[in-house]
């Protein structure tokens, strides 16, 4: 038995080592393989790289330190160089002069030269060495012991290969390459090369060389194109800044690309162009690059007055500009204002900068300026200007996009989403209607209360019941109330019409032959004088109110009118007028009805204008509600003739009034006419003159 249970234990024993050897071969074969990574492949590739150069003992020398990653890929040190990686460039080393100017640039991480794609090695000249970089537009670091470290890239060197490099006529770089609005040029120690990226051609120094450049086709791509427009502004040091997020699609073939500072747009057809600041707020304000400016054609640059200015061109047929001033702020410039501002010397001219965007009555769009301003009748293609002498030299000028919209169009800003913000703006542009809708659904409802007829007293002094004058009857009086011979009185049915009743001289007097109807009804003085003569001193009307002679050469004693009645309206007419001559005054006259056929005009202290508030001047008509008048009147017929009493022009657009006699009074349409210039500064217009 014992013999039998040592033999048990045996076996057992061996087949507890079988199975635990057997689980280490089974481990051992199953062991993943060593997972490689970006940092280990590069690791293994700069290292193969330096070996080949021969290691430690090679002109880079001992390591220092390990693989660290740099932009889009990775580098390490050595004791006289480095080496950087991408699998795209491969491991290649970069050392001495040709290194410190990639790192003064900013290196694979900051510049946009890229990384290196061949080894640092000797040039074509004598004493010379090159590295050449991955960025789209191939660029090459070239040192001489002479000239030094230089980049040479994109349209320039293409072009110096072609005349044979530095073994050719123009030799080496001597400096980089400096930016001249939409002209690059590089100087070598045989001359210079020089590319216009409007006009796609080059000339040369000396010139002869320019013919031999003639089949070079320089490619236009988004990241070059960018790149150069960032290195012609200053770089990371100069207003733009740091890049922020990717370049980003706008419409069918545009690219965008932000900074910190602004942005840069780009399109094959206008190129890579700098917006910043002010300038670039008022552009995406009317729709930046997708609105009806279209994409920039200029970098923004100095607009040439003192102490600061700043202009961009955009690519619209119109040929629009926005040009910027501390004084003014960013001001849109067009078509027809743009043509004839820059024929009369532009800033520097003698209109100088412009002080606001153009606006537009009918056919005028007019635009006005620090020294002046200019009107262009889109009917009759004619020029007017202020100072008139101006004029003159406009004749014959062509305007171009005739066509094109004059006003810009809102639009969303172009961004890092690619546009895709535009949907969800106009929807909440759409709901945003909704509070308006109700303001003026209150303002419609205000307007048809003061239009229907009260009961009762309407005035509280018992001169009126119920639109009758004392109870009798309106056709036997024939009152037409204060709004003139314009509205007819009395009831259809009645075959005799209603007797004349005096009027307010502030109402609109009948059609009268008033001598105007030979074109200068307008003309400066002449308004002038009417508009200053004893006929509104202040002393009431004409002295006495009403002459019994004034109305069709009929006494007022033969008219169907009483005694008490002018005496009454004498009253009214002293209070209304002198209304305004005493501050503390409180007009407490009765305001006369209508009859009812009569049509009353919304009563204006309802009046909503229809621009943006807080732009330009708001209209609040402060006068007592039964005043009998207001102090403005909406310039509903007739924009250029002033009605009785209302000799004042204002626009609202604008912000600005004329008086009669003020310069542009005769041509400017009036959208609400005032009866005196108090009443227009009050409501925050200013004198145009």
């Amino acid at each position: 038995m014992t013999r039998q249970r040592s033999r048990l234990s045996r076996i057992a024993g061996r087949l507890a080592v079988g199975l635990v050897s057997a689980g280490l071969f089974a481990s051992v074969l199953m062991a993943p393989p060593a997972v490689a990574t970006p940092e280990s492949d590069a690791d293994a590739a700069i290292t193969a790289a330096w070996e080949t150069g021969g290691g430690e003992t090679g002109p880079l020398g001992p390591k220092d330190g390990g693989v660290y990653p740099a932009g889009d890929g990775f580098g390490q040190n050595f004791a006289s160089g480095k080496i950087f990686f991408t699998p795209d460039t491969g491991a290649h080393i970069v050392s001495g002069a040709i290194l410190e100017k990639y790192e003064s640039l900013g290196g694979p991480a900051d510049s946009d030269l890229g990384f290196p794609t061949i080894d640092e090695g000797p040039g074509r000249a004598a004493n010379s060495r090159n590295s050449t970089f991955s960025a789209p537009d191939k660029p090459v670091i070239f040192w001489t012991p002479d000239t030094g470290a230089r980049v040479v890239r994109g349209a320039i060197n293409q072009a110096w290969d072609a005349l044979g490099g530095s073994a050719g006529a123009l030799g080496v770089p001597s400096e980089d390459e400096t930016t001249n609005g939409d002209v690059v040029t590089q100087k070598f120690t045989g001359g210079e090369i020089s590319w216009n990226r409007k006009t796609k051609a080059f000339t040369t120094v000396p010139p002869e060389l320019a013919g031999q450049l003639g089949a070079i086709e320089v490619p236009s791509d988004a990241t070059s194109a960018i790149a150069a427009a960032r290195r012609a502004a200053g770089g990371a040091l100069g207003p733009l800044g740091a890049e922020e997020g990717a370049q980003y699609a706008i419409g069918a073939d545009g690219v965008g690309q932000n900074y910190a500072g602004g942005k840069i747009f780009y399109s094959p057809d206008t190129g890579a162009n700098v917006v910043t600041g002010q300038v670039l707020a008022k552009y995406e304000s009317v729709g930046g690059p997708t609105g009806d400016l279209g994409f920039p054609t200029t970098s923004e640059a100095d607009g040439g007055l003192t102490p600061q200015s700043r202009v961009v061109e955009f690519a619209a047929e119109d040929q629009p500009v926005i040009f910027w001033t501390p004084d003014f702020g960013a001001v849109i410039v067009r078509g027809a204002m743009n043509a004839a501002w820059q024929k009369l010397g532009g800033a520097t001219g003698e209109l100088g900068a412009p002080k606001a965007d153009q606006t537009e009555n009918g056919d005028i769009v007019s635009q006005q300026f620090n020294g002046g301003s200019i009107s262009w009748d889109r009917a009759a293609k004619k020029f007017s200007t202020e100072p008139a002498g101006l004029q003159s030299q406009l004749a014959g000028l062509e305007v171009p996009g005739a066509d094109a919209p004059q006003a810009p169009a809102d639009g969303p800003q172009a961004d890092g989403d690619s546009g895709k913000g535009a949907s969800w703006f106009s929807w909440w542009w759409l709901l945003g209607l909704i509070p308006l809708l109700g303001v003026l659904a209150l303002i419609g409802v205000a307007v048809l209360r003061n239009r229907r007829p009260r009961d009762g007293d309407h005035f509280g002094d018992g001169h009126f019941d119920d639109g009758h004058h004392d109870g009798e009857d309106p056709y036997e009086r024939g009152y037409s109330g204060g709004y003139g011979d314009r509205y007819e009185s009395g009831y259809p049915s009645r075959p005799e019409p209603a007797p004349y009743t005096p009027q307010s001289p502030w109402a609109s007097a009948p059609p009268a032959e008033s001598g105007t109807e030979d074109g200068d009804d307008y003309s400066g003085d002449d308004y002038a004088d009417e508009y200053d003569s004893d006929e509104y001193d202040g002393d009431g009307y004409d002295g006495d109110g009403y002459d019994a002679d004034d109305h069709d050469g009929e006494p007022a004693a033969e008219r169907d009118v009483d005694a008490d009645d002018l005496e009454e309206l004498d009253a009214e007419q002293d209070a209304v007028l002198s209304f305004d001559d005493d501050p503390d005054a409180v007009d407490t006259a009765p305001t006369r009805i209508e009859s009812p056929t009569a049509v009353i005009a919304p009563p204006q202290t309802a009046y909503e204008p229809d621009f943006p508030s807080g732009r330009h001047a708001a209209i609040q008509d402060d006068e007592p509600e039964d005043a009998g008048w207001t102090s403005m009147r909406l310039a509903t017929g007739d924009r250029y003739r002033a009605p009785e009493g209302y000799p004042i022009k204002a626009d609202t657009k604008t912000g600005l009034y004329w008086a009669p006699g003020s310069p542009g009074y005769r041509d400017t349409e009036a959208e609400i006419w005032f009866a005196s210039e108090e009443f227009a500064r009050t409501n925050g217009f200013v004198r145009a003159d």
